[in-house]
């Protein structure tokens, strides 16, 4: 298992925040909720991300690929499967 370093965990903290924050612009309706895939909670679905089959949330989306850069897991299977 590799430990990230603060800048390589800020840089994927800023890439995956950037998303939610790209559609949260002027104009954009933010009331759709979608079910996570991984918490089950009703989150925005602005900000969330679609990996294969499954939606993520921005949270656990951030938790899949701070955990992928880390190699405690391989694939999105692995993530939902296990976390």
């Amino acid at each position: 298992m590799g430990k990230l370093s603060d800048s390589e965990r800020k840089a994927i903290i800023e890439r995956i925040r950037s998303l939610a924050l790209k559609e949260l612009q002027p104009g954009v309706f933010t009331g759709t909720r979608a079910i996570c895939h991984n918490c089950g909670h009703a989150k925005p679905l602005a900000g969330s991300i679609r990996y294969s089959q499954y939606r993520l949330c921005n949270d656990c989306a951030l938790q899949y690929e701070i955990a992928k850069a880390e190699c405690r897991v391989q694939t999105i299977d692995d993530f939902i499967l296990t976390e």
